[in-house]
């Protein structure tokens, strides 16, 4: 029975993991719904990935600013075209 109560208890974290690679918000020009990864908070200069989740296109795009907000945080990106995207993540 202990066995099974520590395989259990170490098989859960790793389920559950997987769950946290994405950060979820949208884009504040088409509220369509997207990700970014990694998950954790970005500093300015930093790359990360945003997947649009309607369409599935992921775009690497350069971090500009980072503001915080009471209940989101907005991420001001660069795209690789130059243009700019603004994102409202929930707090991290």
């Amino acid at each position: 029975m202990k066995k099974i109560f520590c395989l259990t208890a170490c098989c859960i974290p790793l389920c559950t993991a997987g769950a946290a690679f994405a950060w979820e918000g949208f884009d504040a020009a088409t509220t369509a719904l997207v990700e970014v990864t990694p998950a954790l908070l970005p500093a300015r200069g930093d790359t990360v990935e945003v997947r649009d989740m309607e369409t599935e296109d992921v775009t690497s795009c350069r971090v500009a600013r980072v503001d915080h907000n009471t209940r989101t945080v907005e991420l001001v990106l660069i795209a690789p075209d130059g243009t700019h995207r603004i994102l409202v993540m929930e707090q991290p």
